[in-house]
């Protein structure tokens, strides 16, 4: 019984991780349109902005929120409790939970006639909790009428925590802002939880990028080593194979260099670069002084500061 249930609990979170996965994740996520933005005759909503919706395959709903022009986000969380009739596969099965940000569309006029406290405490007070986003729909353009909008877009940002954005009063750019939205709030989760990860000492070890060397027991040492060489300056790959044939792990480096660290470096200087083959018209490369030198003081220096 307690396998089953192990298995049950390893499956969820399998789930709940592909759930969060960037390419995957936009498919869990959906807006929630307040319906007078698809009966609205303002330039930038509409039909045509339903159209456009479409056109860019954005998930979307349509429903009577608290206030008029309001956008906000739903991620699908899972299956709730079906009824007898139901089926698994059906929309209505999904379970929806509402995401922490919310938009609202204004006009150039519907800003002008209002004040910056009286948006803020509305929106806090139909969607509480929630990070408010107002949109302007204006054309950057500088006249009189812009200057006092924008007048107050800065008094939302600065007095009110509320942040602000100008929309093109187009539907495609509106539709292209709110895919970008959509995008963003999708891999919020796991953007964040990579954030966590890295933000402690096992960025180190979190081997999440395509040149991170995956190492087990003993494997994958040698090709670590390589990867540290050729992240210097000057150490190409042919570079890194001749140091490696001479010291082929790092403790053999610093053995060598706690015995006779001048020898050492001399002995570095004059190694012969391979080539990987003979090369009849080219003259022998050698390490050299200079990148000698460097790596005598990355691995000597005790001197925090010091410039290689």
């Amino acid at each position: 019984m307690d396998t089953k249930a192990d298995k049950l609990q390893k499956k969820a979170i399998r789930d709940q991780q592909k759930r969060i996965k960037p390419g995957e994740c936009q498919k869990y996520v959906r807006m929630v349109l307040d319906s007078s933005i698809l009966n609205s005759s303002i330039p930038g909503l509409g039909c045509e902005l339903k159209l456009e919706i479409e056109q860019l395959q954005i998930k979307y709903a349509v429903r009577d929120l608290p206030s008029k022009f309001c956008i906000i986000w739903e991620r699908q969380s899972g299956q709730r409790e079906l009824l007898p009739n139901e089926c698994l596969d059906s929309p209505l099965s999904a379970k929806w939970e509402s995401e922490n940000q919310v938009m609202q569309f204004f006009s150039k006029q519907d800003l002008k006639n209002t004040t910056a406290a009286e948006i803020a405490k509305n929106m806090e007070n139909n969607f509480p909790d929630m990070q408010p986003t107002v949109a302007l729909l204006a054309d950057r353009n500088k006249n009189a009428e812009l200057n006092t909008t924008n007048s107050v877009l800065i008094d939302l940002q600065v007095l009110h925590q509320v942040a602000t954005i100008q929309v093109a009063p187009v539907s495609r750019e509106v539709a292209a802002t709110l895919r970008r939205f959509t995008k963003a709030i999708a891999e919020a989760p796991f953007k964040q939880q990579k954030a966590e990860t890295l933000g402690t000492f096992k960025k180190f070890l979190a081997n999440d990028k395509k040149q991170c060397v995956r190492v087990v027991g003993t494997n994958g040492l040698g090709r670590l080593w390589q990867q540290h060489l050729n992240r210097l300056p000057l150490v190409t790959l042919e570079v890194a194979e001749t140091i490696i044939a001479q010291y082929p792990c790092p403790k053999k480096l610093l053995d060598a260099y706690k015995r006779d660290a001048d020898e050492e470096k001399k002995i570095m200087a004059d190694l012969k670069i391979n080539r990987g083959g003979p090369q009849p018209l080219q003259s022998d490369r050698r390490i050299g002084q200079v990148l000698s030198g460097k790596l005598h003081m990355l691995y000597n220096s005790r001197d925090p500061n010091a410039i290689i």
